[in-house]
């Protein structure tokens, strides 16, 4: 049983590890698009914003991967607590079959795409402020 257990902890960790990413890039998103949007407004820098909302789009994209991987290891957490003692191999492996398809659905989970949208929106209407000056 130990073993099992020391497999579950060192998924557990990973599962930590890629809730950790992404909240840092959450984080992360809302500092530099509030600081290129500010300073893009002040100095009414269209360039600043658009770069703003470039920036989102790829931490978006870096949150999903790493939600995907998150995910990818509570199954295999699921699959290593239904296996027998004996049958204990230490992976860490998980399916990557489809990776891509299942990346980009994960770039559309609601909770993202609120979340990454409203910054996004914010940039552009930003842009669109800073244009009519």
């Amino acid at each position: 049983m130990e073993a099992k257990l020391k497999h579950l902890e060192f998924i557990q960790g990973a599962i930590a590890r890629m809730a950790t990413n992404s909240f840092l890039f959450k984080g992360w998103a809302i500092t530099v698009a509030a600081g290129l949007s500010a300073f893009g407004a002040v100095n009414s820098k269209e360039a600043l914003l658009a770069i703003g909302v470039v920036t989102t789009v790829l931490f978006w994209g870096l949150d999903a991967y790493y939600l995907w991987l998150e995910r990818g290891f509570i199954r295999l957490h699921e699959q290593v607590s239904q296996k027998k003692e004996t049958d204990i191999d230490f992976l860490m492996r998980i399916d990557k079959s489809d990776a891509a398809l299942i990346w980009l659905k994960t770039c559309l989970r609601p909770h993202l795409w609120i979340f990454y949208g409203v910054i996004i929106a914010v940039n552009i209407v930003g842009i669109f402020l800073v244009r009519g000056e």
